[in-house]
């Protein structure tokens, strides 16, 4: 099963960022992932550990740290507990073929530099992005 801590975590930034000024809560929130109140608070606290969500006076009174254009994909992954790596190796395989000996270490070479790809790529895609396409596709439907 896929791991989406990082696909809701976006998610809960772009909610906060899309309805800034208005009174949001845990329950509201978690109806949007259709998840649970307690994760988003989890999330929530997570963000705001990392400084990416503000302190705020009140459940209801949500709003970001800094301006969405100076958050990144990038800042985002780097504050998930435990993340681990995009790609995995599997290293359970026969230390008694040429092919199983090998493939681990040729693998992790290769995740490594796809990995420093992605987050590459990462940092250059904003919150401020994701709003903007949230806000295109809410005006077309």
């Amino acid at each position: 099963m896929a791991n989406t801590q990082f696909s809701d975590t976006i998610h809960v930034l772009v909610y906060i960022a899309y309805f800034k000024g208005h009174k949001m809560t845990s329950p509201e929130i978690a109806s949007s992932l259709e998840t649970s109140p307690s994760l988003i608070r989890k999330i929530m606290a997570n963000l705001k550990r990392h400084g990416l969500l503000a302190p705020t006076h009140g459940p209801t009174q949500l709003a970001l740290a800094r301006d969405p254009a100076d958050i990144t994909l990038r800042d985002i992954y780097a504050i998930l507990p435990g993340q681990a790596p995009l790609l995995n190796v599997d290293t359970h395989t026969s230390q008694n073929c040429p092919v199983g000996r090998a493939v681990p270490q040729v693998l992790t070479h290769y995740y490594q530099e796809i990995q420093a790809a992605a987050e590459a790529k990462m940092a250059k895609i904003t919150l401020q992005d994701l709003l903007n396409d949230v806000t295109l596709l809410d005006r077309l439907t």
